[in-house]
């Protein structure tokens, strides 16, 4: 959709509107230099073109991919020297599990709660 050398180091891109191994968002080259952040390795692998594509041409592989979980668990963070993506591939239970956090009303949760599910 558009030239992956523009985006800065530290940038963060969010790629949610492809799933299919034949399309993609971004370039190869971007993928390639950014640290990638996926909702599960497993299905990135099987559905996000972004992730297949450069993987095809070896611009990428497997061990560039970070689940988005180890980020909640404190594992994983951003990276600030080169570009981060976070290529969703529309999960709908981690839309769940988010939706049943959200406070009603004006009630906000408290500190240090756990949103209900796993992730």
């Amino acid at each position: 959709m558009f030239d992956g050398s523009l985006v800065a180091d530290g940038a963060c891109v969010l790629a949610i509107g492809s799933h299919e191994t034949d399309r993609r968002e971004l370039d190869s080259a971007l993928m390639g230099r950014s640290a990638v952040f996926v909702e599960c390795t497993t299905s990135a692998l099987a559905e996000a073109g972004d992730v297949t594509m450069g993987i095809a041409d070896g611009t990428l592989n497997a061990e560039q991919l970070t689940p988005i979980r180890e980020v909640l668990l404190g594992r994983a963070a951003r990276a600030e020297d080169r570009p981060n993506v976070f290529k969703g591939n529309g999960m709908s239970w981690q839309d769940l599990v988010v939706a049943a956090g959200v406070p009603t009303g004006s009630r906000s949760l408290p500190a240090g709660r756990r949103l209900p599910g796993r992730i």
